[in-house]
């Protein structure tokens, strides 16, 4: 029998991910008893800074049940490059990282679970309905997307418009998972962090957070921030996802 902290962990990777998807196509409840079965094996604690391990060669793929994780590039005199995050119930897909020369490692603690077989049904398209492959695609069509602004935010927005930009696509993202509080944002991400996502220095990132704050946009403090003016906050993104904002779901109790 699978003890508690291991329930515990797919129930919540379980329900992020079916949130996530719900939110591009409605799901049946045999497509969540599907999702549910397809995760195996132990969970695997990740703690800051340690990475996470994905083979090519098995397909491996792994389910976020808690915590953040990103995927980037380490350079040799310690700087780093964060070009993706992925939060709970994001799925990493080996391919995707492995490929590109990528390393994955945890940002604050977390837990993953082996997702193989969904990606293996997914791919393959096993046993899997319409609806649910549909979402599917609509959910790694949101991480190119996303991938895609990065890299606009990262050649050709000022560290004001990239900061205000991806602290619109997290509220975005955890929108659409139901964790977002109206106008509040879940960020357990250092000054330090969010430099390596948004190519600054820890200098520039403080000043660009202490210049949003006194433009009365964004209020930040570790572990959250206050966004009060969510359509200021968006023109001074340069750079929209305002019908990212308006097509996502409203945050659920």
């Amino acid at each position: 029998m699978k003890n508690q902290s291991y329930q515990d962990d797919v129930d919540i990777a379980a329900a992020s991910l079916e949130r996530m998807l719900f939110s591009f196509a409605v799901l049946s409840p045999g497509d969540i008893e599907r999702i549910r079965s397809w995760f195996h094996g132990p969970a695997m604690v990740h703690p800051p800074g340690g990475a996470v391990s994905l083979h090519p060669e098995r397909k491996d793929a792994r389910v976020v049940a808690r915590g953040w994780i990103a995927r980037g590039a380490m350079l040799e005199d310690g700087r780093r490059q964060i070009v993706g995050l992925s939060l709970p119930g994001d799925v990493i897909l080996a391919a995707d990282v492995v490929d590109a020369d990528m390393a994955v490692w945890a940002l604050t603690d977390a837990s993953t679970l082996d997702a193989s077989l969904l990606w293996a049904a997914i791919s393959e398209g096993v046993d899997v309905s319409p609806r649910l492959l549909e979402a599917w695609r609509h959910f790694r069509s949101a991480e190119r997307l996303r991938l895609a602004r990065h890299v606009i935010r990262l050649g050709r927005l000022s560290a004001y418009e990239r900061t205000a930009h991806l602290l619109l696509e997290l509220y975005e993202r955890q929108s659409r998972l139901g964790a977002a509080e109206p106008g509040v944002l879940h960020l357990p991400l250092t000054q330090d962090m969010l430099a390596d996502i948004l190519g600054l220095s820890a200098v520039h990132m403080n000043r660009t957070l202490q210049q949003l704050r006194r433009a009365g946009l964004v209020d930040y403090r570790t572990g959250r921030a206050v966004l009060p003016d969510l359509q200021g906050l968006a023109l001074a993104a340069g750079l929209s996802i305002a019908d990212d904002l308006a097509d996502a779901p409203p945050s659920r109790d």
